[in-house]
């Protein structure tokens, strides 16, 4: 279903879901589980879904990372936001000769059990956040099966006291052999590949790990804070407050001009070729429309006439919703003066012409996980190889 607004910088549109992988634009926006909201504050819910045999595990950790069937994939990617470049046809080819191209990444299929030391004490002293459950839609899975996310710590924490010094050690040790079999690959580089199923878990389980590490002290009055509410609140120990997941809006857009051609940038910090979409973030107290406006002057000292919402997709590295525009440029605005400061540089390419830099190398785009690439390839008109 379409909605559209008139607003003074142009129409907003909602588009239809056009499908789970048409140009595999939706990518970590997809998902078939029920998050089942009301169940999380069940007393005990995480320890009696952890002792059923059922119950699915997806480990995640607070740097992005997740663990799937694969052989890890970018595992070391700086934390800056970026999804990895699309791989070149050479790179395809490299991956079809050793037997991984027609591989698609899968989450590891794990329980509570595969923890070792017993259900629900596998679990004790890991970050266990509830998910959801099966609408009956996921490959190989139940109707019904619940799933929880466990936060791999970045080292084995030291047991308290003796009495659970042999239980965490343990549960140590379990994690890393876990891992050993299932690597954790990073979101932003799979994100893509993945079901609308996995996807759809993944998301969500790296976004609240890296809350959880961000969130450790009350912001109201700096004591402690601990998890609580199946691991989507956080609640402080000193004076009781409770803190929620937050996600900063941020805005990105393919630029057009009148002649229909795409403004792609080049950030300050960003490898030498690489070149994606102005974006940035909503200011207090500002739409997303007017961020829209704002930011491309800024960034490229050029006046947009016209917006247009195309769609939205989390970022949860750490914290970031991307709102996807089509922003037009009034008649005439054709030549783009960078900041030099976040942005050093902006080009304006037709089709033909961007398919000549990219042949050529001297434009690197965005990988396929990123709103970024949806949007250029939405203007396009199709995958782009």
């Amino acid at each position: 279903m379409s909605t559209s607004w008139n607003l003074p910088v142009g129409a907003v549109v909602l588009p239809e879901d056009d499908g789970e992988d048409a140009y595999g634009r939706r990518s970590l926006s997809r998902s078939t589980t029920d998050r089942d909201a009301p169940r999380r504050t069940e007393p005990d819910l995480l320890g009696d879904l952890a002792a059923d045999p059922a119950t699915r595990l997806v480990l995640v950790d607070a740097r992005g990372r997740v663990a799937l069937d694969v052989p890890a994939v970018h595992p070391d990617l700086p934390e800056d936001g970026l999804t990895p470049p699309a791989p070149s046809d050479r790179d395809r080819d490299v991956r079809e000769a050793d037997g991984h191209a027609s591989q698609r990444p899968r989450l590891a299929l794990l329980t509570a059990a595969d923890l070792g030391g017993g259900a629900p004490s596998a679990l004790r002293g890991l970050t266990t956040i509830y998910l959801g459950r099966e609408n009956g839609t996921g490959t190989g899975d139940a109707a019904g099966a619940s799933w929880l996310a466990v936060v791999v710590p970045d080292a084995p924490a030291e047991p308290t006291g003796a009495e659970s010094a042999g239980s965490a050690r343990t549960t140590h040790q379990e994690v890393t052999g876990l891992l050993e079999r299932h690597p954790l690959s990073s979101l932003r580089a799979v994100g893509h590949a993945l079901s609308a199923h996995d996807a759809g878990l993944a998301t969500p389980a790296v976004a609240l790990a890296a809350w959880h590490a961000r969130a450790r002290f009350c912001t109201a009055c700096g004591g402690r804070t601990t998890a609580d509410q199946a691991g989507w609140v956080r609640r402080c120990t000193a004076c009781g407050a409770l803190d929620f997941p937050r996600a900063d809006p941020a805005v990105i857009m393919a630029v057009t001009d009148d002649a229909d051609r795409i403004v792609l940038v080049h950030g300050a910090r960003w490898d030498p070729g690489r070149y994606s979409t102005v974006a940035g973030y909503v200011e207090a107290g500002e739409s997303g429309e007017a961020a829209v406006v704002r930011e491309v002057a800024e960034e490229t000292g050029l006046r947009v006439a016209s917006v247009e919402l195309v769609a939205s997709q989390p970022w949860p590295f750490p914290r970031s919703l991307m709102l996807g525009y089509r922003a037009r440029l009034a008649p005439g605005e054709r030549l783009a003066h960078p900041d030099g400061e976040e942005v050093t540089d902006a080009v304006v390419l037709s089709r033909s012409e961007l398919d000549d830099a990219l042949a050529a190398g001297v434009v690197v785009l965005p990988g396929p996980t990123s709103i970024a690439r949806m949007l250029i390839e939405d203007w396009y008109g199709g995958p782009i190889r």
